[in-house]
């Protein structure tokens, strides 16, 4: 262990609910109102001034119906299709939308996936694997999001080709949590915006699972996938592009390896694990180039509230993540699982560069301390 200090003395994770993600709201809202009428008129102290939408928005999916004893539609009464709507709510997942594995000889549902992983591991020739035994997938169903699949002895495995555009639309988000005086004094010049996450896949491989050989590409033709989320994010001047390109160093797998660093720290400062944020990763099969910045984004339909402390946060786990690289052993240019490799990228851990990720950290922290440096100086200390 290297740092036994920071594991039993440091102080207690930061917690960050976002009441207001409008799917875990109306299924709060249903749940409450089968136990108790739920007011227009009283509650909103209770879940915010989204009330009146989202008491809309159930009643236009016949959840809810105003009382009939009470005028003006103040009271509302759970009428949905669920007899406890409590038992259709995921505790895991908030999309409600979700695929069926079904094993075909059988009939037997073998797992319910969320819509937004859904394509990651199903599609026709897709090698799927359940509780230790491994299955093809036969067909996909679209319109009736099923698939179905059957046992079978393969000498390979599957990966799709795909990769995930986030565009962050700008804009403050509707809803921030009061700025505490802690939070106050972290000079930082991260925004947290709106942003679309959109993934496309466009083909798999065939790989063997004895040399991890790629023997075969196959084309896909599946729908994209796009939700509304958080994003934190901060840009990477263009000196730092040049200090790390004098150096002969790819920028892109620097920035890529730099994100996953930051995602390696979060979970220190943060009760979340790195599966619930994503970042920019460089797919190694295009020539795209991708937006000049460091982005940690919640993947979770309509966000969680994860960025909006992400943001508060990010000087602190910047000078982490350059703490966790730079003190790590490992000898390899695309480092190790202990600073810039992370299990949940999506593309494999490819396209990483951990000098060039010191130099982008070590660059970016620079930056912020020269801006709110002279800011200090000139007499204007806001940090707005």
């Amino acid at each position: 262990m290297k740092f036994p200090d920071k594991l039993f003395r440091r102080s207690v994770e930061y917690c960050q609910v976002d009441s207001h993600n409008e799917k875990v709201l109306l299924q709060h809202i249903a749940c409450a109102a089968f136990e108790i009428p739920v007011s227009s008129e009283y509650d909103e102290k209770y879940f915010g001034p989204s009330l009146e939408r989202a008491i809309l928005s159930l009643k236009n999916k016949g959840h809810l119906v105003p009382d009939p004893e009470v005028s003006a539609s103040k009271i509302w009464n759970y009428v949905g299709p669920e007899d406890k709507p409590s038992a259709a709510v995921s505790i895991r997942a908030i999309d409600d939308n979700r695929y069926k594995v079904i094993d075909k000889s059988s009939n037997e549902v073998l797992e319910e996936i969320e819509e937004s992983k859904a394509f990651f591991q199903v599609y026709e020739g897709a090698v799927y694997m359940h509780q230790g035994c491994t299955y093809l997938i036969k067909s996909l169903l679209l319109s009736e999001k099923i698939a179905f699949c059957q046992k079978a002895d393969l000498k390979y495995y599957t990966k799709t080709r795909d990769y995930t555009d986030i565009h962050v639309v700008g804009g403050d988000l509707a809803y921030l949590p009061p700025m505490t005086t802690e939070f106050a004094s972290r000079r930082t010049s991260a925004q947290v915006n709106a942003c679309t996450v959109t993934t496309n896949w466009f083909g798999f491989y065939r790989i063997w699972r004895t040399s991890n050989q790629i023997f075969d590409r196959v084309d896909l033709s599946l729908p994209s996938y796009s939700y509304n989320s958080q994003a934190a994010w901060i840009r990477v001047p263009q000196s730092i592009k040049v200090a790390v390109q004098k150096n002969n160093l790819a920028f892109r797998a620097g920035l890529h390896a730099a994100s996953h660093a930051l995602l390696n720290v979060v979970p220190l400062y943060m009760m979340c694990n790195t599966s619930d944020l994503g970042t920019d990763c460089a797919n190694p099969h295009e020539i795209r180039d991708i937006p000049e910045r460091l982005l940690l984004y919640d993947q979770h339909s309509g966000g969680i509230g994860l960025s909006l402390q992400i943001q508060r946060l990010f000087r602190e786990l910047l000078i982490a993540a350059m703490e966790l690289v730079s003190t790590c052993s490992c000898l390899h240019s695309a480092g190790c699982p202990n600073c810039v490799q992370v299990l949940t990228c999506s593309e494999y851990n490819e396209v990483l560069d951990k000098k060039a990720a010191m130099i982008i950290l070590d660059g970016v922290i620079e930056a912020e301390n020269s801006q709110f440096s002279s800011r200090e100086s000139s007499g204007n200390p806001s940090f707005d």
